[in-house]
């Protein structure tokens, strides 16, 4: 039932990113990502997953990661907050909410070593829809291209976390 429900969280907000700029500059808040380099990841998340056993942490940091936005901040991003990488800051990533994260966040660190232009944060909601198809639930759709923050100062304000 968990996983449901965040598989449907998870659908639900691929939605609401836009496709990724074609182009060869990036843009403030879009990522071009080699479709190889999404492939590689993908295949080095599936088999941390396989070996690993660790969808649910996977959903559970993406699902933290994501839940930093704000619909009522009208300022540019990244102050809105969302699927933006953040999570592996402190304060977030030391937040009470986020305990246990921080070892989730090293696991995937050799997938960003080797595909260094994939976001941290594509690598992190592409962890979690993985986590949940390989459990048995259903394909989540995802469009990649999702820009990090840089910085602890892009984090969400406490309220957010």
């Amino acid at each position: 039932m968990k996983i449901a429900a965040a598989a449907l969280l998870l659908a639900a907000s691929a939605n609401a990113f836009t496709a990724p700029r074609v182009h060869n500059s990036r843009t403030a808040t879009s990522l071009s990502v080699a479709q190889a380099d999404l492939d590689g990841a993908q295949g080095m998340i599936d088999d941390i997953l396989k070996t690993k056993n660790c969808g649910p942490v996977f959903v559970r940091l993406a699902w933290h990661d994501s839940g930093t936005h704000d619909c009522n901040v009208k300022e540019e991003w990244p102050a809105s907050g969302g699927a933006i990488g953040s999570i592996r800051f402190d304060p977030e990533i030391n937040h009470g909410a986020n305990a246990g994260l921080a070892g989730a966040v090293k696991i995937l660190e050799p997938v960003k070593e080797k595909y260094p232009e994939v976001s941290y944060a594509d690598i992190f909601q592409m962890a979690s829809a993985r986590g949940i198809e390989l459990a048995g639930g259903p394909k989540i759709d995802m469009k990649y291209g999702r820009v990090d923050a840089t910085g602890p100062e892009m984090c969400s304000p406490e309220g957010n976390l």
